[in-house]
């Protein structure tokens, strides 16, 4: 098994004594064989193991007791050891479970560098899993199982020991005289999955005692299907797609088995359970709002929103809600930094302009003439007014964005140029009525977003 382990690990990371391992260890059989194995090599290659734990809390003294017994395994062992304990009152689900694991094996990985996440998965959770979305109503997609190799977050998850059955598993740890956890909650058959592993597979082995292989042929199959239909589906996702945004008219215009797959690589590409309801909530939830000008949101994962307009839909995450909250006060022309992200300029000008830029353009020129400094550069605030351009009266901002259908979510993010609770300049988008130039304007106003590591 170790040299089985090893050649997977080869064909995606290098193996050195500078390498660094997150091996996810919860003490039972598969998490048990795999950290031994990989012990086993970080001896012979000398790179650092870690194994991390996460205590669910679900069951009292027995999590804690386990997670006792794990750390001896690795003080033992010389393995160095990190834990977490969920908040007591977290839900038991397999889902929120999941999320927490792999959000705990993230933040492992980004405090040691690490080179890879490794998780024991193993080939009877394969065939399980496929069983599973069997079950619960899956695409070809789904047929394929657990992947050899997944991305998170801008880090490898690897699963080494996928080849092997829990029969192998558990062979590997008697006779290496390991003595792994029993959790109790894996007998309880109120989890889907484990009704799956202790009452559906037994009895389908009644009928196909070799029902694991099957299943892996079936996921085997299912890929290189997906191969030929995915090269189909990219040329149909350029004609839908503009970036990372679709064309929500023209998704909507594909018949229903290619909307299916297009959403359903999207939950699978963000790793969230795509279960054939949750597909059809998705292209409902699209289908309802194709006429919002201003877009609508649905939560799809804890940190995750599909969000649809009548011009796009795209996916959401917690990034797109933070809202800068710096204020930068101008009090005379010259060159500014506003939150490490841009440049605002404002320079005398003696020329006259032949055309001035579009609304939607970060340059403006003004007079300024009935404006004093100083000025304030700010993003939107409780109150906040405006002249639009060509108006005689002033309005909220709130709706001048609503006029002008820009989304909730991308509200906080434009700058503003102030006076006091006046917006003169919403840019990107337009300018107040105040800004009007009559004449040779002696004022150029110009913002530009910095390019630096963090925006290429």
């Amino acid at each position: 098994m170790k040299e089985t382990v090893k050649s997977i690990l080869e064909k995606y990371v290098d193996i050195s004594c500078e390498s660094t391992f997150i091996v996810g260890f919860s003490g039972g059989w598969d998490s048990m064989c795999l950290l031994d194995i990989m012990n086993k090599l970080s001896q012979e290659y000398g790179f650092l193991l870690v194994a991390a734990h996460l205590n669910h809390n679900w069951r009292g003294k027995e999590s804690e007791a386990e997670k006792e017994r794990c750390l001896q395994f690795c003080e033992d062992n010389d393995i160095t050891f990190i834990s977490d304990t969920l908040a007591e009152g977290t839900k038991a689900s397999e889902l929120i479970a999941r999320e927490m694991r792999y959000d705990f094996f993230k933040r492992c990985a980004e405090e040691f560098e690490a080179d890879a996440i490794l998780t024991a998965h193993t080939k009877s959770d394969n065939a399980e899993t496929i069983l599973y979305r069997i079950i619960k109503g899956t695409g070809l997609n789904g047929l394929e199982g657990i992947k050899e190799i997944r991305d998170l977050g801008g880090f490898k998850v690897i699963r080494p020991i996928l080849n092997f059955s829990r029969k192998d598993i558990e062979e590997y740890c008697i006779k290496h005289e390991l003595y792994p956890n029993n959790d109790s909650s894996n007998a309880n058959t109120k989890y889907a999955r484990n009704n799956i592993r202790h009452n559906i597979m037994p009895a389908i082995k009644n009928i196909n005692p070799n029902i694991e292989n099957s299943l892996i042929t079936l996921a085997d199959i299912a890929a290189g299907n997906n191969k030929v239909i995915n090269e189909l589906m990219e040329n149909i996702e350029n004609q839908i797609t503009i970036g990372n945004k679709w064309l929500t008219q023209n998704f909507l215009i594909l018949n229903s088995a290619i909307k299916q797959h297009f959403i359903y690589k999207l939950l699978l590409k963000n790793d969230i359970e795509a279960s054939f309801s949750k597909i059809q909530e998705l292209i409902n939830f699209i289908s309802e709002n194709q006429k919002s000008k201003t877009g609508k949101t649905l939560s799809i994962s804890n940190n995750l929103w599909l969000f649809v307009s009548n011009k796009y839909t795209y996916l959401l995450c917690e990034e797109n809600y933070k809202k800068i909250e710096e204020e930068l006060i101008i009090e005379k022309p010259g060159t500014y930094i506003f939150n490490n992200d841009y440049k605002i300029t404002i320079m005398e000008n003696t020329k006259k302009i032949e055309k001035y830029p579009k609304a939607i353009s970060n340059v403006v020129y003004t007079d300024l003439e009935n404006i004093s400094f100083p000025l304030i550069i700010r993003t939107r605030r409780n109150g906040d007014i405006i002249q639009p351009f060509g108006m005689q009266g002033k309005m909220k901002l709130k709706k001048y964005f609503i006029n002008k259908n820009i989304p909730e979510h991308d509200r906080d993010k434009i700058i503003l140029l102030c006076k006091e609770k006046e917006v003169l300049w919403v840019s990107g988008t337009g300018i107040s009525e105040k800004l009007r130039s009559n004449g040779i304007p002696h004022y150029k106003l110009k913002l530009e977003k910095i390019k630096n590591d963090s925006n290429p």
